[in-house]
This record gives C-alpha cells, sequence and structure tokens, in this order.
C-alpha cells in the first residue's frame, strides 16, 4: 500500500453492524495519564466542525474528563467554515507578542493549519501522551506529531438504489453519471462542509500531481493546475441541483436525499452511517466509495506551544485515546472510525467495522483549503 493511503472500513459493513451496536457513555476510567510537574485545574479548548463533533466533546468526553480527574473545561465551539483563521492569528498574534502563557490550550481545526511555518503547536510523543503509541505512525506523520488524531470518517458516494441500479465506479464515471442524470445530483458549498469540499478536491486531483499535496510543503506554483478543474466544474453546473443549486453543509445534501430531490450525491460516511441507523434516511439510500477514492482521514487536535495549561492539555488527549473512549467514538452516535490502531480496540468495536477493503485520500487543508474555497467562489458560484 503506498504510505499516503490509511485503509478505511467497508461501509456496507458498517450499515450492518450500526444497528446492532448500541451507543453508551464514556468510561470515566483511564489506564494512564501524563505526569505532570505541577497539577493544572482547568482546560481551554476551542474545537470547530458539525453538530456531532460539538455533541461529543461537550456531552460525552467532556462531562466522563472532568469527573475523572477533575479538570475544569472551558469548550468554545465554532461551526464548520466559521472563525478559523481568526483562532489561528489569535495565537500568531500572542507568539509575535512574545508571550509566553497563550489563552487557547487546545485547537481542533483543519490540519492544514498545524504543520504551517509559524510553528505554533507543539511537537509530542508517546512520553507526553503515553496512549500515543496506539496510534499508526503515518497520520502522525502527517501532521509532523504536532496534532494528535483521535477519530477519522471519509467522504463517500450515497445514491438512492430504487433510482441508480449500478452507482459510477470512479470518478470519471460520476462526472458521466451526472451529465447523463441532469438535476439528480448535489454537492454542498464547499466552505460549508468537507463532503461538498471532496467533490471538488477530486476535480483538483484529476488535473493535478496527488503526491505535491500530500508529500510536500504548501507551494503556491501547485495552484496553476486548478484552473482546469475550476473551468471543468462550472461547466458541469448546469447539470447539477437545480441547474446549478448548491446545498448548505454536508446535512444540506443528506436533507435532498431524504426529500428524494437528488438520486446521488457526495456525503460524509459517519453522517449517513447515523441517519440510515437512526432511520431518518430511507433504506432505499446506499453508500459506496469510487476508486481513486474520495478524501477522508482523520481529525486532529492540536496543543499550542506555549499553552497556559499544558499538562491538562496533554491528559485531555491521553483520555481521548483510551480504547473506551475510542470505542464510544466508533459504536456511539458519532459512528467514526477510531483515531487508535483497531488491535486496541474492544471486539465489539472491530467488528462493527470489519473488511476493510477501502482506501481513502488526503487532503492538506490550511493554505490549500482556503484557496480552493475561495477560488470556487469567484470560478464556480459566479
Amino acid at each position: 500500500m503506498k504510505r499516503w493511503l490509511r485503509p478505511i472500513t467497508s461501509i456496507v459493513a458498517a450499515l450492518v453492524a450500526v444497528t446492532a451496536c448500541g451507543g453508551g457513555t464514556p468510561s470515566a476510567g483511564g489506564t494512564t495519564q501524563p505526569s505532570a510537574a505541577a497539577q493544572d485545574t482547568e482546560l481551554i479548548f476551542y474545537s470547530g466542525g458539525d453538530t456531532n463533533v460539538q455533541d461529543l466533546h461537550q456531552k460525552q468526553i467532556i462531562p466522563a474528563f472532568e469527573k475523572a480527574t477533575g479538570i475544569k473545561v472551558t469548550f468554545t465551539f465554532l461551526e464548520h467554515g466559521t472563525g478559523a483563521q481568526g483562532i489561528y492569528d489569535r495565537i500568531k498574534a500572542q507568539k509575535d507578542a512574545g508571550k509566553t502563557q497563550w489563552d487557547i490550550d487546545l485547537w481542533e481545526s483543519d490540519t492544514g493549519y498545524y504543520t504551517r511555518p509559524d510553528d505554533l503547536f507543539l511537537q509530542v510523543s508517546p512520553t507526553d501522551i503515553p496512549n500515543l503509541s496506539k496510534v499508526p505512525k503515518p497520520t502522525l506523520d502527517f501532521v509532523q506529531n504536532k496534532a494528535v488524531p483521535y477519530r477519522g470518517s471519509s467522504v463517500v458516494l450515497a445514491y438512492n438504489s430504487d433510482k441508480v441500479a449500478n452507482p459510477p465506479q470512479t470518478y470519471d464515471d460520476l462526472l458521466t453519471w451526472i451529465k447523463a442524470n441532469p438535476g439528480k445530483f448535489a454537492y454542498n458549498e464547499p466552505s460549508t462542509g468537507g463532503s461538498g469540499d471532496a467533490f471538488v478536491i477530486a476535480m483538483l486531483y484529476k488535473y493535478s500531481d496527488y503526491n505535491k499535496y500530500v508529500t510536500q510543503p504548501f507551494s503556491a506554483s501547485n495552484e496553476k493546475d486548478w484552473d482546469a478543474a475550476f473551468a471543468a466544474l462550472k461547466a458541469l453546473a448546469p447539470s447539477l441541483y437545480s441547474n446549478g443549486v448548491y446545498p448548505k453543509g454536508n446535512a444540506g445534501t443528506l436533507d435532498l436525499l431524504n426529500r428524494g430531490e437528488i438520486w446521488m450525491g457526495t456525503v460524509w460516511s459517519d453522517q449517513s452511517t447515523q441517519a440510515l441507523a437512526g432511520g431518518t434516511m430511507p433504506k432505499s439510500v446506499k453508500i459506496t466509495q469510487i476508486n481513486p477514492a474520495f478524501n477522508g482521514g482523520a481529525a486532529y487536535i492540536g496543543i499550542t506551544k506555549n499553552a497556559t495549561h499544558k499538562q491538562a492539555a496533554m491528559k485531555y488527549l491521553n483520555f481521548l485515546l483510551e480504547p473506551a473512549q475510542q470505542s464510544f467514538i466508533v459504536t456511539g452516535a458519532m459512528s467514526g472510525y477510531p483515531g487508535i490502531d483497531w488491535q486496541y480496540m474492544p471486539a465489539d468495536a472491530r467488528t462493527k467495522f470489519s473488511g476493510a477493503d477501502k482506501e481513502y485520500r488526503l487532503w492538506p487543508g490550511g493554505t490549500y483549503g482556503q484557496d480552493m474555497q475561495r477560488l470556487w467562489h469567484e470560478k464556480v458560484a459566479q
């Protein structure tokens, strides 16, 4: 397997097993915690994403962590696509001002922020966070150990099996299908959700060299290949839902599928699995993966380099990587992939996603992500 690909789970197996796996409350117990020279009593944590991410931390992990450690967590959540650059600028301003204690300890955001040359995030190891030894090395290498992967998911293709007997197998097949079935496909506005990003990113990779984005530092010169991709997306617009209307958010595409207004769209594996298991999506909706796959990967949380409550931040991440908490991410409402290797997961979690036979591609986000979203608005949405 190429080093930039990580196995993902069989989506079909996930749909079968999720109905049998009940959610629960994460354990307050933990086998190992980092040592601390001084005991922190509070933690400042900023996060972003969809509401399922907010619920995971705010309703499940944080209460269990506070009960287990006595550390008070102040949690601030920003919806996907809002405020990330402002948070980054806030952290950088404290570094530029020479402050030795920064007012954000943990930050969950796009992976590209962690490896920017400003060097704002702490490079961690199992000495700092013992459970980091359970995390697959490639996911740490991807961010130079400057953030901790704690869950994963991938973008997949959802389709109405009552209308589509043979879903597309490749991205080119998908483009052909969209043109042959005008109005029956949608992807959300990229700045409002990652499943829309993925459709656009797949077009960028069609016209550019994938390896440049996952094995090399950011270079604006790589974006010269994007003009052809954006031109193709612009030309495709009349064949999309309602002659080029882009739903808002990842949930927007799911809603159109649910109402039968489209027959196919890009969705997140975890959100679609939750919807199908919870009965909020018709059973006629199935999910599959194309080849090469849409992008996916781990969600990361980084410790700022001069975090005021650095030891508490390490404790939180160590707690989050405990198999008990990781199992809740897999079998509970999140329906995600674990951040730690599957060998450390309980049997019920392993069987939920048995038969790993697909792969996902990576996307560095950060400046590439910002530029992609801006240029999409300028060249496609206008």
